[in-house]
């Protein structure tokens, strides 16, 4: 116990297990979980749409005293079927289907038999759960603006019937998120920008920003060669956001790209969508790995990393992850959101997409150019992005509800140590 600050006992709420830690969302929720649990007492429940989230299950005792995972009742045809009947509520379609009777009386009932003294919510979708915590102190982080990541989804979206019924889910998900973020203690963003949009939309609100991380130890500089004329991009295609980043990518910018650079390749890492892509041109010099453990070998052997999204909403942490491994990053405004990197010095930014393929072309051409962002890269990473350096953030941020919980203890016993 740090000195004149008590254990506090929390509550962990989590839309998943964040086990396997394999992509942006387990990332964060997993490096939080790990901070608190080094000074608080964790009492974890969480979601699960398979058995994946069962299955890591044990991982998480590692962190926490207990741990409950339910599964979501809203899967496949389900999911399908509430979407339909979520046409008829005020409800955001993300709200109703994670809030369930069970969850409920699970809350209630961890709140009691552990005396919990703090409710950590782990993204919007749970929010709704405030209404049965009471009086206990409450903090939600936010990964995104979940409105915001809906309302870009809607408008590049071709699909005339999704795109109809994103922007009524971006419509009610405004509303929600507007009232939902004032009724916590605090509201953490991972990013300036996303503060600055949340306070304009709930006019107030105790927001802090504590920005997604790098483990710099894990995502180092290798000393493997790199091969030239080589791009690269991480991420799993099953993603709405991912999958219209690839997309783009194979359509407007790769075109162009082997048309200048016929020997150049690109590698697709990450998880396939249900349906292959489509690559109109030089589909010879283009690989999907599928689904990998790691992907730090794929990223360590390729000259440039790019990173083409055009919705989203929060920091991504692909993008930290490549500069931590002192790669040069190619991307979008929307890519770089939440990183105070110097375009053109720490990371290239690029929204045209003629001109996004004749920079990556002209970047591939100069490998001492490439070597140099690269470098200055990581030096930003090791002085603003390392989790070592995060977590004494989120460790601050609560402290002052330790402090109350131990001048409470005080008041009912004086004499308390």
């Amino acid at each position: 116990m740090i000195s004149g600050i008590s254990i506090l006992n929390i509550l962990f709420l989590s839309t998943e297990n964040p086990f396997p830690v394999d992509h942006g969302h387990h990332i964060r929720t997993y490096h939080v979980l790990k901070a608190l649990a080094a000074e608080h007492k964790i009492h974890f429940i969480g979601f699960t749409q398979n058995d994946s989230g069962f299955d890591h299950k044990d991982k998480l005792f590692e962190f926490c005293e207990t741990v409950d995972i339910l599964r979501l009742r809203y899967r496949g045809w389900r999911q399908l079927l509430l979407s339909v009947f979520n046409l008829f509520s005020q409800m955001p379609l993300i709200i109703q289907k994670y809030y369930t009777d069970e969850a409920v009386e699970r809350v209630h009932q961890v709140i009691q038999r552990h005396k919990i003294d703090l409710v950590h919510f782990d993204m919007l979708h749970l929010a709704k759960y405030r209404d049965c915590i009471g009086s206990l102190p409450c903090i939600l982080v936010n990964h995104n603006v979940e409105s915001l990541r809906l309302r870009r989804w809607a408008s590049i979206e071709k699909k005339k019937l999704l795109k109809l019924f994103l922007n009524y889910q971006y419509t009610k998900l405004r509303n929600y998120e507007s009232q939902a973020c004032l009724e916590f203690d605090k509201c953490v963003v991972v990013s300036e920008d996303d503060k600055a949009f949340l306070r304009d939309l709930c006019n107030g609100g105790d927001f802090v920003t504590l920005p997604n991380g790098v483990d710099a130890g894990y995502f180092q500089v290798s000393t493997d060669r790199v091969e030239p004329n080589t791009l690269v991009w991480t991420g799993s295609l099953r993603s709405p956001y991912n999958r219209d980043a690839v997309v783009f990518l194979l359509n407007f910018i790769w075109p162009r790209i082997y048309q200048k650079l016929p020997e150049a390749r690109l590698t697709i890492v990450g998880a396939l969508p249900s349906k292959p892509l489509d690559v109109p041109v030089g589909a010879e010099r283009v690989s999907f790995t599928g689904y990998v453990d790691d992907v730090r070998p794929y990223v360590a052997k390729s000259a440039l990393f790019v990173a083409p999204l055009r919705s989203g909403s929060g920091t991504k942490i692909k993008v930290l992850n490549a500069m931590s491994q002192g790669k040069a990053v190619l991307t979008t405004t929307i890519g770089v959101e939440g990183i105070d990197a110097i375009h053109s010095n720490e990371i290239v930014v690029i929204d045209n997409p003629e001109q996004f393929a004749d920079r990556a072309v002209a970047l591939l051409q100069e490998p001492e150019e490439i070597l140099k962002i690269g470098k200055r890269a990581r030096k930003l990473i090791e002085a603003k992005y390392d989790w070592a350096i995060i977590n004494r953030d989120i460790s601050a941020l609560y402290h002052p509800f330790a402090r109350s919980v131990r001048e409470e203890h005080r008041s009912i016993n004086p004499v308390l140590e």
